[in-house]
């Protein structure tokens, strides 16, 4: 066996230096026949450490991390594509021998060095790109070791906010009696220049410029990176925690991802980081508070300089965070503090100055309003399955201030009161039916007795893109989202009785009306004006019967609405 893996070291050894032979002249006799026989062995390897081990000793992974520039070189850019698809299959052989070889170390079974990760954070050149198609083309995210992946995501990012990414655009206008045509102007030393994607604008079609356009974001590498991490949680999650995660989550939370003048959907990536680096708060508490707390100070701040349009992905990304976080929100009401903090049990306390700029950011965008209206509607919902005293009632006011701090947030937005209405009303049914199918609720992170809301259930994320399929609407509804009845008014608590009469009957503490069998399990739909005369009554019934505690209550919550509305 010994004398096996001497032979195989050996030959590892010795095709690591006709690598490096094979890069250094690309367009040499016999290189590009090396450079994939080479792939095929790292491929017919995939079980012999002794080879790995000696492959990545002689210098292996430098060679790995340089593949991709020398294809591109023997193949050139013809239409936009600077890799042909046999040189993306010989990259996707190299990507799955480096990642091997990072599992084998972390398995214990070659030894560690953590200049095989270096190899890939810092190549030879800065030569990010080729690092970049190495993950685009190689095994998912879920397949690499998390912090290696952690390691050159962070080194993508830093690469990407010292590069311009993509042309600027301008489009087309009338210049004093002529008409200057739309264009697609490169920066000073593009990135993308040494793959053959710049041009003069003044010499290029509008055709022509949009389809190098889509070739330069096609190549981006930096997109690359953002798949494979969001595809791995734990390396989302390591992304945004730590000494660099706040610079990260500067990076994430940011307007400049896609390609102005094309339609892409580039910030896919970059907000599925956040969802996977956020989200998991059962398993994962801490860490995913942390990210989340990166995220919301770089939602703050961004807000603080940009202008009233905002984007409409990053909105998403960001009313993710605060559907997931609704209860930390609603807890923190009150609060004066300048950003938002991790508390070390899971939970976050987030002041009312960033929690305000934090959702008008995020309600820039008039459908991701609806969502965080309907977030704390949920919220109250599933509190008031604990009842309205106590605690419970205590909880349920502070989600009554966050209520009115939405509106204040709107307000600062440019947002009328028939907008908000709008919103709420825009997305009311989505909402209804996936609470009512008990889909949006969550176990809480551990220690539950110490968490801020203190209720046995924390709002999930609904994220505007959710399933229906464990929903009370038929597959032909799915995409039904707005209610025709629009008499449900924003502009108060009042608002807010629907969702809290809906956690009182799920919990069994007060009966729906007999009129109104199809409210019994607390899935209460206002269809039309009869129905809302219908809950009125009953409203001020439950209220008369239940000895004031009600009506106390209600006072109650429209003093917090106002106090947050403020």
């Amino acid at each position: 066996m010994a004398d096996v893996d001497a032979q195989s070291a050996r030959e590892a050894a010795l095709d690591a230096a006709a690598l490096k032979k094979a890069l250094d002249h690309p367009k040499d006799a016999g290189s590009r026949a090396n450079i994939e026989a080479i792939g095929r062995s790292l491929a017919d390897h995939q079980d012999d450490p002794a080879y790995l081990n000696a492959f990545a000793a002689a210098g292996g992974i430098v060679g790995a991390a340089r593949v991709s520039r020398a294809l591109h070189t023997e193949d050139g850019t013809h239409g936009g594509k600077v890799l042909s698809t046999d040189s993306q299959n010989v990259i996707g052989q190299y990507a799955a021998g480096i990642n091997r070889i990072f599992a084998l170390q972390t398995a214990g079974r070659i030894p560690t060095n953590p200049a095989y990760a270096q190899a890939l954070t810092h190549p030879p050149g800065d030569d990010m790109w080729s690092v970049g198609m190495l993950f685009k083309y190689g095994p998912k995210g879920n397949e690499w070791d998390p912090p290696v992946l952690t390691q050159v995501g962070s080194a993508m990012l830093d690469w990407r906010n010292a590069h311009e990414m993509r042309p600027a655009y301008t489009k087309g206008q009338v210049a004093g009696t002529s008409y200057v045509a739309p264009a697609f102007v490169d920066p000073d030393n593009a990135w993308y220049e040494s793959l053959g994607l710049t041009n003069k604008y003044s010499h290029e079609g509008m055709d022509a410029a949009q389809k190098r356009a889509m070739a330069i974001d096609a190549n981006d590498p930096s997109l690359a990176l953002m798949q494979r991490v969001s595809e791995n949680p734990a390396a989302s999650r390591s992304l945004l925690i730590g000494d660099d995660g706040a610079r990260h989550a500067r990076e994430l939370v940011n307007n400049h991802w896609a390609t102005p003048g094309i339609k892409t959907d580039d910030y896919a990536w970059p907000s599925a980081v956040i969802r996977a680096a956020t989200g998991d708060r059962l398993v994962y508490p801490n860490t995913s508070a942390e990210a989340a707390v990166n995220i919301i100070n770089a939602g703050t701040a961004k807000f603080g300089s940009d202008d009233k349009s905002g984007d409409p992905a990053v909105s998403t990304a960001l009313s993710y965070v605060f559907q997931t976080y609704v209860a930390d929100f609603a807890a923190s009401t009150g609060v004066t503090q300048k950003d938002a903090t991790v508390n070390g049990d899971g939970t976050l306390t987030i002041g009312r100055a960033p929690a305000k700029a934090f959702l008008s950011g995020i309600m820039k965008n008039e459908d991701q309003a609806g969502h965080v209206i309907q977030a704390v509607n949920a919220q109250i919902s599933l509190t008031a399955q604990r009842g309205i005293v106590g605690d419970g009632g205590t909880d349920l006011k502070n989600a009554a201030e966050l209520r009115g701090e939405v509106s204040a947030a709107g307000h600062d937005v440019e947002m009328e009161a028939a907008d908000l209405r709008d919103a709420e009303h825009a997305k009311r049914l989505m909402w209804f039916n996936i609470i009512a199918s008990g889909a949006a609720a969550v176990p809480l992170p551990a220690n539950p007795a110490k968490f801020a809301l203190g209720s046995k259930w924390v709002q999930a994320a609904i994220w505007a893109g959710m399933p229906y399929g464990n929903s009370l609407a038929p597959p032909s509804e799915a995409n039904k989202v707005e209610s025709a009845y629009k008499g449900i008014e924003f502009s108060d608590s009042t608002s807010m009785q629907i969702p809290l009469m809906q956690g009182l009957v799920r919990s069994g503490d007060i009966k729906a009306p007999d009129g109104h069998p199809e409210w019994a399990k607390g899935n209460i739909d206002i269809r039309d004006d009869a129905d809302q005369a219908a809950f009125n009554q009953w409203w001020v019934r439950t209220k008369r019967e239940n000895h004031g505690r009600l009506d106390n209550f209600d006072d109650d919550m429209r003093d917090a609405f106002s106090r947050g509305a403020r």
